[in-house]
C-alpha cells in the first residue's frame, strides 16, 4: 500500500508567484532583483521557512508592543490611555522591533520582515560579501523600504559581538539562516539578543544532525547523533541543546516556541532570557540517549535530577545507567548518543496562536505556502510536547503523530508495552518465522513472553502484568488535522531539490583562488558521451 494511502496525503505543490521576468522574484510582498544572480545565494525551495519566520515574528512583535505598554502602565498610570497607535505594515514604528538577518544574501527575508510585519522598528541586514550588500541595497531601494532597512558589510559573529553590550545595543529578533551548520555564529547570537528576544535558527547540515557522521556531529554541535527512524527529531533536540549550551554560558537560557523538521533543513525559533538561577534547571532538560543496536529500543538518561523540596528546589545526579550491557528485548547492545534537549520542543499556546494567525491571513493570500502552513502546524499542536521519540500506540498512553517522519507516532508507552503490542498483533497477522534469522531483533522479540498463550485476539485483554492490549478503533486515532483533509506532509516540489549550491561570493576566500580556478570544469572533462554523469559520480 502506498505511504500517501496511509497517511491520507494529497501531494501539494508549492504556491509561487507568477513573474515573466526570470530576473524578478516575487514573494510575499516583496520583489527582488537577481541581476547578480550567480554572485547572489537565492533559494526559491525556502519560501515556506520564510512564510512562517514572518508570521512567528507577526506573533513577537504583537507581544512586544503588550510588554511595552504594561512597562508604561507599570511606570505611569496616566500613560496607559497615551500609546494607542496601531502599527502598519511597512511603516518604521518607533516603538517597534530590532531584527538582525546575520546572513542576508539576496535580502529578501529582511526585506520581507520590512513589509508585512507591523510593528518593526529597523531591519539590519548583514553579509560577508560585498556584492551581495551591493545587490541588498538595490532591493531595499526597489521596494521603498530605506527608512526600515539597513545594510552593513562585516563578518557575522563580529558584528553580533559588537551588540552585545550595552544591552539597549541588541536585537529584539536575531535571523540565523547560513549554509550549512549555525553553531559558530551561536556564540555571538545568544548575547546580542534582548532579553526575551527571539533567536531563529536554521541548520541545513542534516547528514551530520542524522547520524551519518557523529563524530563531526560532535565537533559542530556537542552532541553524538545516532542514526534510528526518529533521527530529524533528534536532530533539533541536538541543535536546541546546542543552542542551550552556549547561552547558559552567560547566564541565559531559551524556551523553544516551535522546532520545525521540514524539507532539507532543520529550523527553530527559541526565546532567550536571562537568570543565573534557572541555568541550573538546564540539565535536568537534557538527557543522554541509550539506543539498542537491535530494535532500537530508546532509553533516556537525564543528565539531571530537579525536584521540589519545600519552598525551594533540590539538584542531584541521577544514577545509572537506565539500561543493562545487553538489550532486554532482543538481546543486543547499545549504543550511547546525546547529550539531547528532552524537554518541550514547541510551546502549545504559541502555537495556537499561530494557527489561528495564518488561517486569518491564509484568506487574504498573504503567504505562497499558507496551505502547506496551516497543515504543519496543526500537526504540530497534536504533537506531544513532552516525549521526546518515537514509539506505537496503546489505548491508556498519549500518543500523536511526528511531524518529523509520516510514518512514526509519539507515545510516553514503555518500551515493554510497546513489543507486548506488536507480539499481539503478530498473534493476529502471523509472520513467517523461517524468514527470521536466527540473531535477528525481531526473532528474540517476537519469541519473548507474549500474549500468544492466552490466545490474544482483537478486542481482547491481557493477563500479565503489562497493561491490556485492544485493537479495537479508537476514536483518536483518526487526528484532527487528517480529518480535517489538511495537507501535513510536504512533496518534494521538484526531483533532486536541496540546499543548492552555496554562493561564489558569500566568503572572500573564494576570490582569486587559483585551486578552484583549476578545477573549475574537470567533472565535465572526466565526462564521456553516452555515460551518464550519475555513473561516473560515484565518490
Amino acid at each position: 500500500m502506498d505511504v500517501k494511502e496511509v497517511s491520507g496525503e494529497i501531494p501539494l505543490k508549492e504556491e509561487k508567484s507568477v513573474c515573466n521576468d526570470p530576473s524578478v522574484v516575487k514573494e510575499g510582498k516583496a520583489e527582488i532583483l537577481l541581476s547578480s544572480s550567480k554572485k547572489v545565494f537565492y533559494n526559491p525551495v525556502q519560501e515556506f521557512n520564510r512564510d512562517l519566520s514572518v508570521a512567528v515574528l507577526k506573533l513577537f512583535a504583537e507581544d512586544h508592543r503588550e510588554t511595552l505598554k504594561n512597562k508604561k502602565k507599570q511606570a505611569d498610570p496616566i500613560l496607559r490611555f497615551l500609546d494607542n497607535e496601531i502599527p502598519q505594515e511597512g511603516v518604521k514604528y518607533e516603538g517597534g522591533i530590532k531584527i538582525l538577518e546575520a546572513l542576508a544574501a539576496s535580502g529578501l527575508r529582511s526585506i520581507r520582515y520590512a513589509k508585512e510585519i507591523p510593528g518593526v522598528n529597523s531591519v539590519l541586514a548583514n553579509d560577508l560579501s560585498a556584492k551581495a550588500v551591493e545587490s541588498i541595497k538595490s532591493n531595499i531601494t526597489h521596494n521603498g523600504v530605506d527608512d526600515i532597512v539597513k545594510t552593513n558589510h562585516e563578518d557575522a559573529s563580529m558584528l553580533m559581538y559588537s551588540h552585545r553590550k550595552p544591552t539597549h545595543l541588541r536585537f529584539d529578533a536575531v535571523d540565523l539562516d547560513p549554509y550549512g551548520c549555525p553553531s559558530i555564529f551561536l556564540d555571538a547570537a545568544v548575547q546580542c539578543v534582548s532579553d526575551g528576544g527571539l533567536l531563529l535558527v536554521t541548520a541545513t547540515d542534516m547528514a551530520v544532525l542524522a547520524g551519518n557522521s557523529p563524530e563531526s556531529c560532535h565537533t559542530k554541535y556537542g552532541s553524538i547523533s545516532l542514526k534510528n527512524k526518529a533521527c530529524h527529531e533528534m536532530a533539533l533536540r541536538i541543535l536546541l541543546q546546542c543552542i542551550e549550551s552556549h547561552a547558559n554560558r552567560y547566564g541565559r537560557y531559551i524556551v523553544p516556541l516551535l522546532s520545525l523538521s521540514a524539507d532539507f533543513y532543520i529550523r527553530v525559533f527559541v526565546k532567550v532570557y536571562t537568570g543565573q538561577v534557572i541555568c541550573k534547571r538546564s540539565t535536568s532538560k537534557l538527557s543522554l540517549v541509550y539506543q539498542c543496536t537491535g530494535c532500537e529500543t530508546i532509553t533516556l538518561q537525564q543528565l539531571g535530577i530537579m525536584r521540589q523540596v519545600e519552598n525551594h528546589i533540590k539538584f542531584s545526579l541521577p544514577a545509572g545507567p537506565p539500561v543493562g550491557q545487553k538489550c532486554k528485548h532482543c538481546g543486543h547492545k547499545h549504543h550511547v548518543g546525546g547529550p539531547i534537549w528532552s524537554d518541550p520542543i514547541h510551546d502549545g499556546d504559541f502555537l495556537a496562536r499561530l494557527e489561528h494567525l495564518v488561517s486569518q491571513e491564509k484568506v487574504n493570500l498573504k503567504y505562497g505556502t499558507a496551505i502547506r502552513m496551516e497543515g504543519v502546524i496543526a500537526l504540530l499542536r497534536e504533537e506531544l510536547l513532552d516525549v521526546p521519540l518515537s514509539a506505537l500506540l496503546n489505548a491508556g498512553y498519549r500518543v500523536s503523530l511526528s511531524h518529523a517522519c509520516r510514518t512514526s507516532v509519539k507515545t510516553d508507552a514503555p518500551s515493554d508495552l510497546i513489543w507486548k503490542v506488536l507480539r499481539a498483533w503478530e498473534v493476529i497477522h502471523p509472520v513467517k518465522r523461517d524468514r527470521l534469522a536466527p540473531n535477528s531483533p525481531a526473532l528474540a522479540i517476537l519469541s519473548g513472553d507474549s500474549d500468544k498463550k492466552e490466545g490474544a485476539k482483537e478486542g481482547s485483554e491481557s493477563s500479565d502484568s503489562v497493561p491490556e492490549v485492544s485493537f479495537q478503533h479508537h476514536p483518536d486515532a483518526n487526528p484532527p488535522s487528517r480529518r480535517r483533509g489538511l495537507v501535513r506532509f510536504q512533496e518534494n516540489p521538484a526531483p533532486n531539490w536541496g540546499p543548492g549550491t552555496r554562493a561564489t561570493a558569500m566568503t572572500e576566500s573564494n576570490r582569486n583562488n587559483p585551486k578552484r580556478e583549476k578545477n573549475q570544469g574537470r567533472k565535465r572533462e572526466r565526462s564521456s558521451p553516452g555515460i551518464s554523469n550519475k555513473v561516473l559520480r560515484v565518490e
